[in-house]
Parts: structure tokens; sequence; C-alpha cells
């Protein structure tokens, strides 16, 4: 089975000049616990988790922080074309929960721990 038959798209994403707290609302409506970050372009330039943006709340309660200021930038990705059970083995070596899926370098979903936890499921039935 492969990324793109599990992906969650479109991707929902935030821009690195957000606000944290914006971005938090969002996680929280969305209910995500993560957030792609893209440029003006759309072009991957880091992602946020959850974790991130409850410590920078707590840090820095009042001010103003960037989600740029708190996002991670050096991001593993996928390919929609990539084997799940290779993004698995990938999630579980380097304790990720959820990895941007990128065709030609534009960021086209999310394929998350829940998505491959889904599909393992199916497949007990």
């Amino acid at each position: 089975m492969l990324v793109r038959n599990r992906m969650s798209r479109p991707a929902v994403t935030v821009r690195q000049d957000a606000d944290f707290q914006k971005a938090l609302a969002l996680m929280q409506e969305k209910q995500l616990r993560r957030l792609p970050v893209v440029d003006d372009d759309g072009r991957l330039v880091g992602i946020v988790v959850e974790r991130d943006l409850l410590v920078a709340a707590m840090r820095y309660l009042q001010s103003r922080v960037e989600v740029g200021d708190v996002m991670t930038r050096d991001v593993v990705t996928v390919g929609p074309d990539t084997d799940l059970n290779e993004v698995a083995r990938t999630m579980l070596e380097r304790r990720i929960g959820g990895l941007p899926v990128l065709e030609h370098g534009r960021l086209v979903g999310m394929i998350t721990e829940s998505d491959i936890f889904k599909r393992f499921v199916e497949l007990q039935s």
C-alpha cells in the first residue's frame, strides 16, 4: 500500500510568520497534533508540533512569538509513492508521529501514525 492511498489531503498548513497562539488554535479546531509550515509560495520550510506550541505558550505567555521561532526546520518527508511499511519504519526509527508528503517539491498531504493504524486495523478485519 502506498502513502497516496492513506495520506490526509489537502494538508492543513500554517505560515512561519503566524502567531503561535493562532497556530495552536488551528490545531485544536482541526484536532491535529502537527502542522506543516509553508512559505509564501507554498513550499515546505518546517513543521510545528503541538508540544512545541504548548511550551511556547507557557514560556512566552503574552509575548508575540511566531511559528518560525519554534518550528523544526530539518523535516523528514516522504513521497506519495512510498510504501507504508517503509514509512512506518522511518517513523518508528526517528520517533516521528507524522510526515509531510511532497511530490515534485510541493506539499500534497500528511501521513500520520493514525493513518497507518487505520490500515493495520483494516487488515485485521
